[in-house]
């Protein structure tokens, strides 16, 4: 091709063939180079965040925002359904068109995104888009859910679509974060979020349109992690927060470097010296495993009678497509107990260190690079690292899987059955650590304030919602009373970033755990749900499902996630989508309804319909009644003229009542006509045991 340089000669005259005049070929020549410069390739190609992709839901009867990446200037059209969006990307190259409303549609239609590149998006669906997020009760998978194996393989619902983002922490907002839609099916919806997909399934049942589910949730983190900085800063009680958090950063390097000496050396007792077996070719493909012995994956294998704490090594071969050579693949393994490094033919796809928060129940979910993959044999390798305990890749069959990422999972191979193994190192218990050191508070870690935000919900700001869904809370039961301000805090920001007005929120109230509690007392997990009742009170467009009786006295993870789905779906149904026949919660005190006689006090609720009534057939129980005193005693109570009246002989002049008031109340049974049970609740404003706890 004709430079710069040749261009000039030609234009300034001293070309030869200028001052004698151009010959035919030389003028096409010179046309060639000249329309060749004019179209050379300057403009970066036109990006998409990973939430907008094929098999995604886009939100019904809203104008659907649509965004992404191109070069400065360039002009990008959308078109969808008959109807086109126009935008120019702006100087640091971002654009974002907005497609007029939709009616619902379970038709897949292609979704094209045209500027100097042309991407097409499939099997695009209208309905409603929900995003769930929150800490492990939301992450928890359905393959770990009460009922997991019928749940799995009922679950035939292709308008049900889900997409969730990988953990990740920043220190600022980010615009984009891994993730990707998978359709429903019983080949996926075992790692699916188990209240993200109950709740979209009684969403769909009800309502008949496809339901998308944006999951972003992340175990054991705090409210303040969810918060975007600017707004923590406007609230005094996050104050103390974010002053630790500057403290910690300041000498971090460090402390991480310090950290990381500790970790080896852990590491080192716990899994031996090195990675041995890697050196040793056994994720190599022509390795010789004959001597290996073969184990039905997925399993733990202590219950294939392998008693063992340390390393494992498995592998097993797969026959790779003709149609698959040279496409990036999708490697998921479930849940692995406590860590793995895997291989594909030799090169190393994904790492989760048995360190890691809840590594043992992380579902893994790797990338093959394409250049990798060859059609015809292909060898997968997974060093198993067990710390403790149970070890294993363990999970739902349908969970092991390989399958092309651009497809939808449907041609997937499955990867249950026989692997073969080897125990390549065994942990000597008497020189055992207990615990591995806990990496120094800071930027990377997960409780950093703002670090989810920025991380995790900014890159998902631009997505027309119907509204949020959240259950999270134990992070914060020891600082009950700070969660009253951060809780409401965090919805306001999110409703802000979006700007779509007080979009929806609903929310879980903390079930009941730990051992009954027969006695009265005054525990950090009952005043955090009093935190989550005020915010249903004082914040608009909120919602509260109630599982005081669903959860488990000694696992802070109820596998009964059906009704905790159920139940934010039904608020969902009766309040925004016209559904009044729906009940959307049992009963809910109303406040400044306390009256007395004598010595007995009153108290009325909101029952949305549905009258009060007692679970079982023994006495109403649960609730405690206090006198001028404030000592609380266990009461006598009775459901009269839409009311309960609570007594006790020990107060004779009663001040305030509690009902399932302690962190796992015994015996309380109040509940509506349609057995969905009354939310814990006190009459009175007494200190409690987290005040001032910042």
């Amino acid at each position: 091709m004709c430079d710069s340089t040749c261009l000039l000669r030609l234009f300034s005259g001293r070309s030869l063939g200028l001052q004698i005049g151009l010959h035919a070929v030389t003028r096409r020549f010179l046309a060639v180079c000249l329309c060749l410069l004019m179209v050379a390739p300057m403009s970066a190609e036109v990006r998409l965040p990973s939430a907008i992709g094929s098999h995604m839901v886009l939100q019904r009867d809203m104008p659907v925002r649509v965004w992404g990446w191109a070069e400065p200037g360039e002009a990008v059209t959308v078109s969808f359904a008959g109807a086109s969006a126009s935008a120019r990307a702006d100087a640091e190259g971002a654009w974002s068109a907005m497609l007029p409303a939709q009616g619902a549609s379970a038709e897949g239609r292609t979704l094209t995104v045209a500027g100097a590149n042309t991407i097409e998006l499939t099997d695009v669906l209208v309905g409603e888009v929900w995003l769930a997020s929150g800490q492990s009760n939301m992450a928890w998978t359905v393959a770990r859910s009460a009922d997991a194996e019928a749940e799995v393989a009922a679950a035939e619902h292709p308008q049900i679509r889900m997409w969730s983002a990988a953990n990740t922490v920043a220190t600022e907002p980010q615009n984009d974060v891994n993730g990707n839609w998978r359709v429903c099916s019983p080949q996926t919806v075992g790692n699916f979020s188990a209240v993200g997909y109950f709740f979209a399934r009684e969403l769909h049942a009800q309502l008949g349109v496809p339901v998308g589910i944006l999951h972003s949730s992340w175990g054991g983190t705090p409210v303040e992690a969810w918060t975007s900085t600017d707004r923590l800063k406007q609230m005094d009680v996050a104050e103390p927060i974010l002053q630790r958090f500057a403290q910690a950063v300041e000498g971090y390097d460090k402390t991480k470097a310090e950290y990381e000496q500790q970790l080896q050396r852990f590491r080192e007792s716990r899994t031996g010296p090195a990675n041995t077996g890697f050196d040793a070719g056994f994720a190599q493909p022509g390795f010789d495993d004959a001597q290996w012995e073969p184990m039905a994956v997925p399993s733990r294998w202590e219950d294939k009678e392998l008693h063992v704490d340390g390393v494992v090594w498995f592998r097993r071969t797969v026959a790779i497509p003709e149609a698959w050579a040279g496409k990036e693949l999708v490697l998921e393994l479930g849940p692995i107990d406590d860590g793995d490094t895997t291989y594909f033919n030799n090169h190393r796809v994904g790492h989760t260190r048995p360190d890691q928060t809840n590594s043992w129940q992380q579902p893994r979910s790797y990338r093959v690079p394409g250049d990798k993959v060859q059609a015809g044999a292909a060898t997968l390798a997974v060093r198993v690292v067990d710390t403790g305990g149970y070890g294993g890749m363990y999970g739902n069959a349908d969970a092991l899987k390989l399958y092309p990422a651009e497809g939808d999972g449907q041609d997937a191979i499955n990867l249950a059955g026989d692997w073969k193994h080897h125990v390549a190192h065994q942990i000597d218990p008497r020189n055992n650590p207990t615990r591995a050191p806990s990496l120094p508070f800071g930027p990377e870690h997960q409780h950093s304030p703002a670090g989810l935000y920025n991380g995790m919900i900014a890159p998902l700001v631009p997505y027309t919602l119907r509204g949020f869904i959240w259950y999270q809370g134990e992070s914060n039961g020891s600082r009950a009373e700070q969660y009253e301000t951060l809780f409401p805090g965090m919805i306001q920001d999110w409703r802000a970033r979006w700007g779509q007005g007080d979009l929806p929120f609903l929310f879980v109230q903390l079930a009941n755990y730990r051992q009954p509690e027969e006695t009265p007392s005054d525990t950090d997990w009952a005043h955090l749900r009093d935190a989550q009742l005020k915010t249903l009170r004082t914040l608009p467009n909120t919602g509260m499902a109630t599982i005081i009786d669903i959860g488990e006295a000694e696992d802070i993870h109820p596998r009964n996630k059906q009704d905790v789905g159920k139940r934010l779906a039904a608020w969902a149904l009766h309040h925004y989508y016209g559904k009044t026949e729906v009940v959307p919660s049992g009963p809910i005190y109303q406040t400044d309804s306390l009256t007395v006689e004598g010595n007995r006090a009153a108290v009325g609720f909101e029952t949305f319909g549905s009258g009060l009534a007692v679970r079982g057939e023994g006495p109403l129980q649960g609730f405690t009644v206090a006198g001028p005193d404030n000592r609380f005693h266990l009461a006598q109570a009775e459901i009269r003229d839409g009311r309960v009246v609570v007594w006790s002989e020990q107060v004779p002049n009663p001040k305030s009542v509690r009902y399932a008031w302690a962190n796992n109340p015994i015996e309380a049974n109040l509940i509506n006509e349609k057995g969905l049970p009354a939310s814990p609740f006190r009459t009175d404003d007494l200190p409690g045991p987290t005040d001032g706890r910042r």
